[in-house]
């Protein structure tokens, strides 16, 4: 699609940071492209496969294999980092990608800057391609200046680029493409210098291109830059000297959002098609819902607030992120929240986000993403159960907050304390960004950092004791790893369940006459890497044949196995001690039948993850688990209970598989291969670049450190106990398998002998039509039982009620028999509270009275007045209403005798 428009071009000599135009200028006239989102997506990437290089799916915003110190991927290099480092281990020589990004945490943080500048987003998509040692300069710089030139038909008179200083090379290559010498700036390192941080790696000059929006109210930001290629051809090292790589690499990063903006002629990211549809959407379900609808071209700040984090809230979502108050989980829940603290500004008090989807769809039809669509269920039922939850507490903790800016002992600082920061946090789930931004529209302000310590202070208090050294002092665990203490796993090998190691590291925790011991063997069969799976046990014994029992394997850090050690007896430690010393050798023993039992759990929970995508056609979003030796336990998200024929499809299915045997395949891999393969990661775990795969042909792939069975037909047999909910869109499925279903069908069938004999059936089919007989023949009985209780109660007992006063009302003690049951006594009180209306009257059988009367005709008192009373001379408890109360005595009233000396003082 093209439209005619008239451009400006203009003369530039300055740097990069002072970009202006000269005096003059001239106006020409052209055809420009003008291309949607997914219109771009693919014309980039076509063009790029025509060029050689191959198309490579985005990778979730999840960087798994990548640097562990990122919270997200923040570019379009971060999947392809490991090629950078070695090309030889590139499996194409070039690449061409649109990668998804996040920057809302960690080190790359936009999230405070959206809505109030034309371009900064916390999800955006970048567009790049690579060459992992394919080509270099003057191959990234043709390819990028065709493409902006020949495919997108930009003017150059509105392009500009930046080169680093120095670097003739890439100075002359931009001449080559006919660029004139005003339309080349040389720029400083700060500028066109591109590293992975400030520490060791490769790196490289960099240039970059940028478009003139002719726009003078945004000052230096009238320059939009668009495109960067990085040259990577140095290396840092350890102690910042540069040296040349041997083998250079391209990579380029263009953002769509911006360019976009550019192609479809808008003043702000914000216009561009994709926003354009949602904050469309969310107008017409404001105007719908009698809400101010506002009209202008360009949102304003909220709207944009909300557009934003609305896309990176399905896209996180869609990656297995869900909310929580860690790590990503939190970042997730700020964004939610922070989109609904704009909603609140605009006068949504309601939910309303997942309206939005259909909207935000719009701008995907091009199935780039196909987690859109398949996790649509998952997506939408974890917004729509965080929206509620925390709309539920918004009111209650702005409530809190107009009270604290209503204090007088606050008006000099304006400053909200602390402790209030955090108790909205940790009571009305406002993240602490959230709080500020409330204060700073009040002109208040929030320490944070303040905040934050407090928060710190909280989890030190909630850390297990075993950390410390029981004396408040720091815990001798914490100067293992400064010791290189790493012990190697060995327990994926029954073989090796009984070994010979050496203690590498060991701490003694005393509390009183208890002791305590952790201790770090290399090698070490005991399993304790979590996912899920709980830990080993088994027994350690000593180089002078002293056994101690392992009763936890925990880790104090990545890559180190602490070993929880109890004594036998009381006194054993003061004879081993000398055994318990690093250097010293011990004897393993791992409890197999434990481990076996979690082996056969572990996998089967692999197969119920995939058996329940197999029946409802569904990407299941994994949402924790929990294996030990007789059960396990699966949460996942979804938003509705499964039926009972679903539950038993997938148990069948299940069971299927197993008949059927397969053998269980354990493959080492890098994390992209491993993705790029199928394998199903939990967003929760932490991978390295070499991850352990598990994988069942043809069944199931799961990215996992976990043991396992040597064939599935091990589990049979498989069975779903229950199904049911943990928390707002999150259900549990409880299971065994293997030697444990055994058990549990052994044990439900036990009974069934003796309940065939009661019941005189011959066959399971018998009893329960017997059973049905014998239970309704039961409410039969209640039902007659019930009818001669309530005739029992219209008749006038053989014995005379007991005549005394209260206040002058006369009131009547009636002594009922101890084989009728508390229904009649109520039916009675209830037939005397009619008939005898002008008295009060007390029912007593054994220590139970019950008291009744006619509000009516006695409206000065209550039943429940008179009971209290009567409770201050006699013993006991009870409570009622205006015509019927209820109490029990300390003591049994059996005869008149009893009443006469008990009850009967209360009232004269």
């Amino acid at each position: 699609m093209y439209r005619r428009v008239v451009l400006q071009s203009w003369s530039a000599t300055s740097p990069r940071t002072t970009l202006r135009p000269s005096p003059h200028c001239y106006h020409s006239q052209r055809w420009m492209q003008h291309l949607t989102s997914p219109e771009l997506r693919q014309r980039f990437l076509t063009y790029f496969e025509k060029h050689g290089h191959t198309p490579v799916p985005s990778s979730s915003l999840i960087p798994h294999q990548q640097d562990k110190s990122l919270l997200f991927t923040n570019a379009g290099m971060v999947p392809f980092k490991n090629y950078f480092m070695n090309p030889s281990s590139a499996p194409y020589p070039c690449a061409t990608s649109v990668q998804k990004c996040m920057r809302a945490g960690g080190k790359h943080n936009d999230l405070d800057n959206v809505g109030y500048t034309p371009r900064h987003h916390t999800f955006f998509e970048m567009l790049g391609n690579f060459s992992f040692g394919k080509y270099s300069k003057e191959e990234a710089i043709r390819y990028a200046w065709q493409f902006l030139l020949k495919e997108l038909e930009l003017p150059v008179s509105r392009l500009r680029v930046t080169v680093l200083e120095g670097d003739q090379e890439g100075y002359d290559l931009w001449k080559k493409q006919g660029l004139s010498d005003d339309k080349i700036v040389s720029c400083g390192p700060e500028d066109n210098f591109w590293s992975m941080g400030d520490g060791e790696g490769p790196c490289g000059p960099c240039t970059e291109i940028f478009w003139d929006t002719m726009d003078d109210s945004l000052g230096e930001d009238r320059w939009l830059e668009i495109w960067n290629l990085v040259f990577m051809e140095n290396y840092r090292t350890p102690d910042g000297q540069l040296t040349r790589l041997p083998t250079p690499c391209i990579d380029t990063g263009m953002g769509l959002e911006r360019m976009a903006c550019v192609l479809q002629e808008k003043q702000n990211n914000f216009q561009i098609d994709q926003f354009r549809d949602l904050i469309s959407g969310l107008r017409q379900w404001m105007a719908q819902n009698n809400l101010k609808n506002y009209t202008s071209t360009d949102p304003n700040p909220h709207e944009k607030i909300i557009a934003d984090h609305f896309r990176s809230m399905c896209f996180l979502i869609g990656d297995g992120v869900v909310p929580s108050n860690v790590g990503r989980g939190y970042v997730l829940r700020r964004i939610i929240r922070r989109a609904l603290r704009s909603a609140r500004q605009l006068g949504i008090h309601q939910p309303f986000l997942n309206e939005l989807y259909p909207y935000l769809l719009r701008g995907f039809t091009d199935g780039n993403y196909p987690e859109l669509a398949e996790r649509s269920a998952s997506i939408r039922n974890i917004i729509d159960n965080e929206e509620s939850t925390f709309l539920a507490t918004l009111d209650r903790g702005m409530t809190l907050l107009e009270n604290v800016f209503t204090r007088s002992d606050l008006q000099h600082t304006k400053t909200i304390p602390p402790s209030v920061a955090f108790q909205l946090y940790d009571t009305f789930g406002f993240p602490f960004d959230l709080t500020l931004i409330i204060a700073q529209e009040r002109g208040w302000t929030v320490d944070i950092s303040a905040v934050e310590k407090l928060q710190e202070q909280q989890k030190q208090m909630g850390r297990d004791s075993w950390k410390s050294d029981g004396n408040g002092g720091q815990s001798a665990l914490s100067e293992w790893r400064q010791n290189n203490v790493f012990p190697q796993f060995t327990g994926y090998d029954h073989e090796l369940f009984h070994q010979e190691s050496a203690i590498v590291a060991v701490e003694t925790i005393q509390k009183g006459n208890k002791v305590q011991v952790h201790m770090a063997i290399d090698p070490c069969p005991f399993y304790g890497l979590g996912g899920g799976q709980v830990a080993d046990t088994g027994i350690v014994t000593l180089a002078n044949g002293s056994e101690w029992k392992v009763i936890d394997v925990q880790q104090p850090y990545d890559g180190c196995l602490a070993l929880q050690l109890s004594p036998t007896t009381p006194s054993q430690f003061e004879t081993d001690q000398q055994y318990l010393q690093v250097g010293q050798l011990v004897n393993t023993r791992v409890d197999e039948d434990r481990r076996t039992g979690s082996e056969v759990h572990h996998t089967a929970t692999h197969l119920l993850n995939a058996g329940l995508r197999h029946v409802l056609q569904a990407d299941i979003v994994q949402a924790g688990s929990l294996v030990d030796p007789k059960k396990l336990r699966f949460d996942f998200t979804s938003g509705k209970p499964l039926s009972q024929g679903q539950l038993d499809k997938v148990e069948h299915w299940i069971n299927k598989m197993i008949l059927a045997g397969s053998q269980t395949e354990i493959k080492h891999m890098s994390l992209m291969d491993a993705i790029s393969s199928g394998a199903i990661a939990t967003f929760s775990e932490k991978y390295g670049d070499q991850v352990r795969v598990i994988e069942v042909p043809g069944i199931s792939k799961e990215l996992c450190g976990g043991t396992h069975v040597a064939n599935i037909r091990q589990l049979y047999p498989f069975k779903i106990l229950n199904e049911t909910s943990v928390a707002a869109g999150t259900r549990r499925i409880e299971a065994v398998a293997g030697h444990s279903c055994i058990d549990w069908y052994r044990q439900s069938y036990t009974p069934i002998p003796e309940a065939l004999k009661l019941l005189r059936a011959s066959t399971t089919t018998d009893m329960v039509d017997k059973l049905g007989k014998t239970l309704q023949q039961t409410k039969d009985l209640e039902k007659k039982l019930d009818a001669m209780m309530e005739k029992m109660a219209q008749l006038s007992p053989a014995t005379a009620p007991i005549q005394a006063h209260y206040k002058g009302i006369p009131l009547k003690i009636h002594l009922v028999d101890r084989d009728l049951d508390a229904s009649y006594m109520q039916k009675r009180a209830n037939v005397l509270r009619e008939s005898e209306h002008q008295a009060i009257h007390l029912l007593v059988k054994d220590n139970l009275v019950t008291v009744a009367l006619n509000s009516k005709t006695i409206p000065s008192e209550t039943a429940n007045s008179v009971l209290k009373h009567m409770l201050k001379t006699v013993k006991g408890g009870g409570g009622g209403q205006k015509e019927f109360a209820q109490g029990r005595l300390a003591v049994n009233l059996t005869n008149n005798q009893d009443v006469h000396t008990t009850l009967l003082p209360a009232f004269q």
